[in-house]
This record gives structure tokens, C-alpha cells and sequence, in this order.
């Protein structure tokens, strides 16, 4: 800055004054949803049918055991209507078994199969030998979180086999991670990645 005029530099404070506080201003947006709740949450919290509801029909339209249940809202679903749904998935004699069940008024609208791959199949192999079931660790992610679960998945991360679970409660949608094999809170946190 030696060889710039007294205005330059005067310039170059200003704007970098200006992109400080604008930076300064926009951070707290970034994490809106935490505060606003997502629009996701807010769809979950007003169905009609609850993940567990949402089970019990899928198991009367498949067999096999369940690997992993969802809500979904999508705001637009082509149609320019929004739709709220379950995606419940069951696995049996290597097919993977996905229901899709409206979350307002329990109606089947869609069933799809498909042959496991490798991945799959060794995921499912690790869920089978899992201490912990599945719906018990929807127990306990509703105790850590005293909320509504609307998602649950089996995974295997690193090596290590978990329960993905999230929970609503007031608006905001948590993600909580249980040891599939010891029953453990692992995290327990308001998703901040939860899209709209």
C-alpha cells in the first residue's frame, strides 16, 4: 500500500469494511432453518400418518425385514402439487421390496423391486447380525430426542454398522446416530443440511 494514494487506500478500507460486515450480516442466514425449522419438519409434524402407521401398512403390502423408512416431502412434484410420503424398505431372498405410502391418508402409491448388489447384500448381512433392532433404535432416538422419528436407515461406516435415524421436535429436524451393536448415542444434533 506504500505506493497508493490516500484515496485508493481510504477505497480499499471501505470495501473491505463492507464486505466484512456484509460477510458478518449473511453468516447468521446460512443457519436459518435451525432456527425457522424446515419446511421438512413442518410437513412431518402436520402428517396424518406417523413412520410407525406408515410400517404397519407397508407390511401388509411385503415381505422381508425392514431396512429403512423415510418421510419425504418434496414441494413440487412435477405436477406443480406437493406431495408428503413414507418410503418404507424391506428386504427378502436378495430383493429389496420399496413401498410408498401417502402421509396423509395411508394409501399405497407406488411399489418398486429391485435384485441387491454386493453393497446392499453386505449391508444386509450386517443388519441381520446387529444386537440392536431397528425399531429399538427408533426407541431410543425418540428418548434422546423426546420428538417424532420420520427416518431411519441401517448403514455401515467404516466398518462400523449404525442406525441413521431423524427426529422431529419444535420444527427442526435432528440427526441421531445409534451403535447398532451396543444401543449408544453416537450424535444427537439439529441437522443443519436438511434441504427444504
Amino acid at each position: 500500500m506504500k505506493n497508493l494514494s490516500t484515496l485508493t487506500k481510504s477505497a480499499i478500507i471501505a470495501l473491505t469494511i463492507a464486505s466484512v460486515g456484509a460477510t458478518a450480516i449473511a453468516a447468521p442466514a446460512t443457519n436459518t432453518k435451525a432456527v425457522t425449522g424446515s419446511s421438512e419438519a413442518v410437513r412431518a409434524m402436520q402428517s396424518k400418518i406417523s413412520l410407525t402407521q406408515a410400517i404397519d401398512i407397508a407390511k401388509q403390502n411385503a415381505k422381508g425385514d425392514l431396512v429403512s423408512a423415510e418421510f419425504d416431502y418434496d414441494d413440487e412434484d412435477g405436477n406443480g402439487a406437493a406431495t408428503s410420503e413414507y418410503e418404507v424398505e424391506f428386504i427378502s431372498n436378495g430383493t429389496a421390496y420399496e413401498i410408498k405410502i401417502d402421509a396423509n391418508t395411508g394409501k399405497v402409491i407406488e411399489t418398486d423391486e429391485e435384485k441387491l448388489d454386493k453393497k446392499d447384500m453386505a449391508e444386509y448381512s450386517a443388519l441381520m447380525q446387529a444386537k440392536v433392532t431397528l425399531t429399538s433404535a427408533m426407541q431410543k432416538a425418540t428418548q434422546s430426542v423426546n420428538g417424532q422419528v420420520i427416518g431411519v436407515e441401517f448403514e455401515l461406516e467404516k466398518g462400523q454398522a449404525l442406525y441413521d435415524i431423524e427426529v422431529v421436535k419444535d420444527n427442526q429436524i435432528y440427526d441421531v446416530s445409534i451403535d447398532a451393536n451396543t444401543g449408544k448415542v453416537l450424535i444427537s444434533q439439529v441437522d443443519m443440511e436438511d434441504d427444504d
